[in-house]
């Protein structure tokens, strides 16, 4: 038991505890880490029981291993690869339905070895987010040529506004399934 958690909570003299945090609230919940009475609203559900909240963050800051720069270099990475897959792929037609997963978890993978395979919370939404920052200037380019083709009768504009539209919903969350898997 880790020393800053140890409790004192003893039960009055019916043998009700109440909760550390809300000293109102009658319980019969307890850490299964640091034995502190817990209510309801202070249990975190794990797979082996409950946790209070300090065990829970602490448990959280101990899986934390990605450091500032980790996220800086893996917004660089994506949206460096992100824009390049959000340039290429859209314009090959329906085959962005198979390659842009494809794009999204080798951007993810590529990301996560730069970074030192280390884990970080937000890194699958700093990823996630450079692939569709990327992607963004397709999907202008193709919102305007778009518009003033289908002003012109033409429904391809519409299909072209499409694909670089369904490419970053589809690289973005494979990248994100990716590292969220982490």
């Amino acid at each position: 038991m880790p020393d800053d958690v140890f409790v004192t909570t003893v039960p009055d003299e019916d043998g009700i505890t109440y909760c550390q945090w809300h000293p109102q609230v009658e319980t019969a919940l307890r850490c299964y880490q640091c034995g502190a009475p817990i209510c309801a609203q202070c249990a975190q559900r794990t797979p082996v029981g409950y946790l209070c909240r300090d065990c829970r963050r602490g448990r959280k800051q101990r899986f934390e291993q990605a450091k500032p720069s980790d996220y800086v270099v893996a917004g660089v990475v994506s949206l460096i690869l992100g824009g390049l897959a959000g340039w290429f792929i859209p314009s090959i037609g329906w085959f962005v339905v198979f390659l842009s997963p494809l794009a999204g978890t080798l951007t993810a993978e590529i990301a996560w070895r730069l970074v030192g395979r280390r884990y970080g919370q937000h890194l699958w939404w700093i990823v996630a987010g450079g692939i569709v920052l990327g992607g963004l200037p397709r999907v202008l380019l193709a919102l305007l040529f778009g518009i003033y083709s289908a002003a012109n009768g033409s429904i391809w504009g519409i299909i072209d506004i499409l694909w670089p539209i369904v490419h970053m919903a589809m690289a973005a969350g494979a990248a994100s399934a990716r590292l969220r898997l982490r």
